[in-house]
């Protein structure tokens, strides 16, 4: 056989192996897009604290001064600071899981190709990385498995590294990986949430209260007040918008799981396949993140 007809076999025959692992490109283009949504829960976590200090000074009695206000903020907000940098691995971890599966699958992905960078670097990361209250031994050692899991399939160049057993093998940790993100995103997030929100709301109520003028001659004083109100009613607008997000979220992360398992049991299947059902659910709650979160 000569050189330039073993070339085409070998392109055509990657052609036919990239048309089979369409469905793994989707998957995969799909969880890296949820891994991204789930980011700003992270980084937002020690944020919304110190929003929330912050208002609670503004209604304070006594002097007021804004820098020391932030430096005591930053202070108590800290550790759920820390706890937000943790949680940050562990999208990480799943978001080059993902990427890796669009790489070994030989296809382009069909959504969400825009979202696909290279690997985070997660797996050094949390190599290092203690369990903490939040992220027990167990989580971590999980996100870690996926990481290095992603590392592996992301520098091997055969797209046969890709089997039915690479997915089987990931499948426990991805699971546990997923639901440390959940938990982390429903009861820690979403509380610093709707606790800040409380305290942004009782603050609004009061700059309404405030801003009444009985006369038109008292109107002006009660300018600042008026004003201030914007300011506060888009701090709360942006709060909801992120508690819709992790609904959201949580829907997708279910649907991740379940699509992850369909890959698993359909592997034999998905030969010459352009979609799988639960993997093209996963796809519509992924693309449900931006959607419901515009809807706002």
């Amino acid at each position: 056989m000569s050189k330039r007809l073993l070339i085409a076999v070998l392109a055509a025959c990657l052609g036919g192996c990239a048309a089979q692992m369409q469905p793994v490109a989707d998957f995969g283009a799909a969880a890296n897009h949820v891994a991204i949504a789930y980011h700003p829960f992270a980084a937002d976590m020690g944020v919304s604290c110190e929003q929330r200090e912050r208002y609670v000074a503004l209604a304070n009695p006594g002097p007021f001064d804004d820098a020391a206000a932030e430096r005591a903020a930053a202070a108590t907000c800290a550790p759920l600071k820390e706890a937000g940098a943790t949680a940050a691995l562990f999208g990480q971890a799943l978001g080059d899981y993902a990427t890796a599966l669009v790489k070994a699958s030989g296809a382009k992905a069909a959504v969400f190709d825009a979202d696909l960078k290279g690997l985070s670097g997660a797996a050094a990361a949390l190599a290092t990385k203690d369990g903490t209250p939040i992220f027990d031994s167990s989580k971590v050692s999980a996100a870690s498995k996926i990481a290095r899991a992603a590392a592996a399939l992301f520098t091997e160049a055969k797209i046969q590294v890709l089997t039915r057993q690479t997915l089987a093998d990931n499948h426990d940790a991805l699971v546990v990986t997923v639901d440390a993100m959940k938990t982390y995103a429903d009861r820690i997030y979403t509380g610093q949430l709707t606790t800040t929100r409380g305290v942004m709301t009782g603050e609004l109520d009061r700059l309404v209260r405030a801003s009444t003028a009985p006369t038109q001659s008292e109107v002006e004083s009660r300018l600042p007040w008026r004003y201030a109100q914007a300011a506060a009613r888009a701090d709360i607008a942006a709060n909801e918008l992120q508690a819709r997000r992790v609904r959201a979220f949580d829907k997708a992360a279910d649907a991740l799981v379940a699509a992850h398992s369909d890959l698993i049991a359909n592997f034999d299947k998905i030969g010459g396949a352009r979609r799988l059902e639960l993997v093209s659910e996963f796809v519509a709650q992924a693309q449900a993140i931006s959607d419901d979160a515009a809807a706002l």
